[in-house]
């Protein structure tokens, strides 16, 4: 089956606080978005891949791609206002042949090959995919005054991670329903696809290494993470 994979870089990183966007700081030397380009260049489950960045920064994402000789990325497309408008530009840019898309986010820029692997492996048999991992602390469910109303079941919660894996004309369906409805918060793909049942949505395991880089601290977590030896 041909995939191709949607890489979403759209984010201002306005939590991280940084001069740049997050994607395009430095790990070990390395953009962080070079880092993830490369994990899904080097699979060879993957045929192609869409660069979904900020409008202000194509030119930064495009030279981030010829520096890394990122052959499989065929578009370098300007993101939306939200992570759900730009899932749907790159959606919408996929071309009609390709059977499978998996998205992620370039926020994720450690996911491991053995991680896509078994997206891409459950998708054979399987219309939505969704890397996950257990819960390891204890959730509760607060209200408006932020006291505790529920202490929730952790063996029956899992985070969810990225890449999700989907049937392409499934996505686009997702997509559709949703601007029919003018909703437009989705915080990843599952969701959409859950809210308007057109699949059971599957896990398979993800990896403790596939954190995603949202505040500063989390460059010295994915540094430790690389030094250890994360492909």
């Amino acid at each position: 089956m041909s995939t191709v994979a949607i890489i979403l870089a759209g984010g201002s990183g306005a939590r991280f606080q940084g001069p740049l966007p997050k994607q395009f700081l430095t790990l070990a030397g390395r953009p962080l978005l070079a880092i993830c380009l490369e994990r899904f260049q080097e699979h060879p489950g993957i045929d192609g891949m869409l660069l979904v960045c900020p409008a202000a920064h194509l030119d930064l994402a495009e030279k981030t791609v010829q520096a890394g000789n990122f052959s499989k990325v065929k578009k370098v497309l300007a993101g939306g206002r939200t992570r759900q408008e730009s899932s749907f530009n790159g959606v919408g840019a996929v071309a009609p042949e390709i059977e499978n898309i998996l998205i992620h986010d370039a926020a994720r820029a450690l996911v491991s090959g053995e991680v896509i692997s078994r997206v891409l492996e459950k998708l054979v048999g399987e219309k939505a995919v969704m890397a996950s991992l257990p819960a390891a602390d204890t959730i509760v469910r607060i209200d408006e005054a932020a006291q505790v109303t529920a202490v929730l079941d952790r063996a029956k919660l899992e985070l969810a991670q990225t890449p999700q894996g989907f049937r392409l004309e499934l996505m686009r369906q997702a997509h559709d329903l949703a601007a029919a409805e003018g909703f437009t918060d989705a915080s990843d793909d599952c969701s959409l696809v859950l809210r308007y049942g057109l699949a059971p949505v599957v896990t398979v395991a993800g990896d403790p290494g596939n954190i995603k880089i949202t505040y500063a601290q989390d460059l010295a977590i994915a540094k430790a993470i690389l030094k250890n030896g994360n492909k």
